[in-house]
């Protein structure tokens, strides 16, 4: 997928960035993302395809604790998670797969049972392997690994940024809005939610989240 370079020249505060479009990627864990020049190309990594990171909403649910026989609560968090935006322009049903987690759905490549070829790129009646995605009467939504990519240019030079989620999984089912073929944007756009939890498998201070910026240091 390619991504906008966009120069810039001066920035008020030295050593930062702006930031704009993102890459999408999936993983089983978060350490398949681990690597300079990795990020998309090991066969564990599979890139989403166009579209972008639309929302990022860190979640801090907070409790109160009564500190002895004092008045005077103390707040820790209690629920420390995050919320995820994604859309993606690129039908294909096995990364939608993925981002489901594999387990709620039933994915494969297979002899069509509903189309038949009429109307279609084939010769009617020889339609034969299609893709095809189907759900209902499982209940495992597995959870994933995420990351987001950004390039941008500062000042003659790429400066890359990453975004990884450590865990997240959908909190949703699919929705989307069809367009028409003669809308002036006829592409339909496919968004996800995902929710993202601690993986308590990392090291406290790293569970949730980690952002990696080749500025600012």
């Amino acid at each position: 997928m390619a991504l906008g370079h966009y120069q810039q020249t001066a920035l008020t505060v030295t050593a930062c960035t702006l930031i704009g479009g993102w890459k999408m990627a999936h993983a089983g864990t978060s350490g398949c993302f681990a690597g300079a020049g990795t990020f998309g190309s090991g066969a564990t990594v599979t890139i989403l395809g166009i579209g972008n990171l639309t929302s990022f909403t860190e979640n801090i649910e907070m409790s109160t604790t009564q500190a002895g026989n004092s008045n005077m609560p103390e707040k820790v968090v209690a629920v420390h998670g995050a919320t995820i935006g994604i859309e993606l322009l690129e039908f294909y049903l096995p990364t939608f797969d993925k981002i489901r987690g594999t387990g709620l759905d039933t994915q494969a490549a297979t002899t069509s049972t509903y189309l038949t070829g009429v109307g279609g790129t084939t010769t009617a009646g020889t339609l034969g392997t299609v893709n095809t995605i189907s759900t209902g009467g499982l209940n495992t939504v597995n959870e994933s690994a995420f990351a987001f990519y950004n390039v941008r240019m500062e000042a003659g030079a790429t400066v890359e940024t990453i975004l990884v989620i450590h865990k997240a999984r959908i909190s949703a089912g699919l929705s989307f809005t069809p367009k028409t073929d003669h809308d002036t944007d006829p592409v339909t756009v496919f968004p996800f939610t995902l929710e993202a939890e601690l993986d308590t498998a990392q090291t406290a201070g790293n569970q949730l989240y980690v952002i990696e910026t080749e500025l600012g240091y």
